[in-house]
C-alpha cells in the first residue's frame, strides 16, 4: 500500500485568498475589512493550512496527500458556504454572517437545495473566499511547491507591539498548555511544543514568559522575511502593514483590492467605521504608549533577549525589514 498516491481535485472556486501573517499582527482586522470588497464571501479561518503545511515541512505527511486533502477542504468550504451549512451564526465573531456585507444572502441559502446547482453557481458567480492564516508565510515554500495557486495578502507588525500582545494574551503560557489555544503542537521528552519551537534557529532554553514571545516572534519574523524577500516565492503575494492598515485604511484597502482584481464600496466604509478606525490619516500610536510597552518587555526579559528585540525593531522601523511594499 506504500505505492498510492493522492489525487488533488479540482478546485471549484479559483479566487481563493489567504490573508496572513504571524500571531497577534492584525489578519482578523484585515479579514474582516477585505470581506467587504466586491464579489466577497464572508471570510473563514484556514485553520487546515496551519496544521498540514507544518506537517509536510516536518516530512510527516506526503506532499499529495497534503494538496488532495486541502483541495477537498477548500470545495466543501465555497460549497457549503452556499448552502449555508457550517456558517457561524455568532453574533459577536468577526466571522459570524451577521457582521458580513450582506447577511440576509446566508439567510436565504439556508433554502437552497443539495444539488447540482451549486456546483453550477460558484463556477458561475467566482466569487472571491478570503481565508484567515496564520504563520503561512514561514512555509511559504511548501505551499509554493504544493502549485495550490493563490492569492496572498500577508501582514506585518512592528515587533515590539507584536512581543506586547503575544505577551498581553499570555502565549507565553498558554502555548502547549491551554486547549483552546488551537496551534499545531509536537511532543518532545514528554512535553508539549508549539510546533514553531522546531525551526530552526529557536533557541530551546529556559525562559519566562515574555522571553518565549521574544523568541518565538524574532524566529517566525526572521522565517517569513526570508520566504517573503524570495522573488520565486512571492509572486502572488502582498505585503502590507498594521500601522499603515490602521493610519490609512481606506488607501491601504484600495491598494489591496486592485491586487486582487475587485473593488471597495460604500460597505467598505461602513467596515472601516465599524472597527473604529479613521478615514482620515492618521497617527497609530503616541510614541508615549509605545515606550510604555519597550519599558515592559525590557524589565521582563534578559539584556540578551532585549537587545535582539531591539535590532529587530530598528530594522523594522528603517524599512520593514527590507521587504517591498506594493
Amino acid at each position: 500500500m506504500n505505492n498510492i498516491e493522492y489525487s488533488p481535485s479540482s478546485r471549484l472556486s479559483k479566487n481563493i485568498i489567504l490573508i496572513d501573517g504571524i500571531t497577534r499582527t492584525g489578519k482578523l482586522l484585515l479579514g474582516s475589512l477585505v470581506s467587504s470588497f466586491d464579489r466577497m464571501e464572508h471570510l473563514e479561518f484556514g485553520e487546515n493550512f496551519e496544521f498540514i503545511i507544518p506537517a509536510i515541512k516536518f516530512k510527516k505527511v506526503e506532499m499529495n496527500f497534503g494538496q488532495s486533502y486541502l483541495n477537498n477542504y477548500l470545495n466543501m468550504l465555497i460549497y457549503n458556504k452556499y448552502i449555508s451549512r457550517n456558517v457561524n451564526f455568532r453574533p459577536n465573531d468577526r466571522t459570524g454572517i451577521d457582521n458580513s456585507k450582506n447577511p440576509q444572502i446566508y439567510y436565504d441559502r439556508l433554502n437552497e437545495q443539495d444539488n447540482d446547482k451549486i456546483i453550477k453557481l460558484i463556477k458561475k458567480q467566482k466569487n472571491f473566499l478570503p481565508l484567515v492564516t496564520h504563520e503561512i508565510a514561514v512555509n511559504l515554500d511548501v505551499l509554493i511547491k504544493m502549485k495550490m495557486n493563490f492569492k496572498i495578502i500577508e501582514i506585518i507588525r512592528n515587533p515590539v507591539d507584536t512581543v506586547y500582545s503575544w505577551y498581553k494574551r499570555g502565549l507565553g503560557v498558554r502555548l502547549g498548555n491551554d486547549p483552546r489555544e488551537f496551534t499545531l503542537l509536537i511532543k518532545k521528552n514528554k512535553k508539549t511544543y508549539p510546533w514553531y519551537n522546531f525551526l530552526d534557529g529557536y533557541t530551546q532554553k529556559k525562559q519566562n514568559a515574555c522571553e518565549k514571545c521574544v523568541e518565538h516572534v524574532l524566529n517566525l519574523n526572521k522565517h517569513a522575511t526570508l520566504n517573503l524577500k524570495n522573488k520565486h516565492l512571492n509572486k502572488n503575494t502582498l505585503i502590507t502593514t498594521y500601522e499603515d492598515l490602521t493610519s490609512e485604511p481606506l488607501k491601504e484597502l484600495n491598494k489591496i483590492a486592485k491586487f486582487l482584481g475587485t473593488k471597495t464600496n460604500k460597505k467598505t466604509i461602513e467596515f472601516i467605521k465599524r472597527e473604529k478606525l479613521s478615514l482620515k490619516k492618521n497617527i497609530f500610536q503616541s510614541q508615549f504608549k509605545f515606550n510604555k510597552k519597550i519599558n515592559l518587555i525590557k524589565t521582563l526579559c534578559s539584556k540578551r533577549v532585549f537587545e535582539k528585540l531591539m535590532i529587530l525593531n530598528k530594522e523594522y522601523d528603517k524599512n520593514f525589514y527590507k521587504l517591498k511594499l506594493k
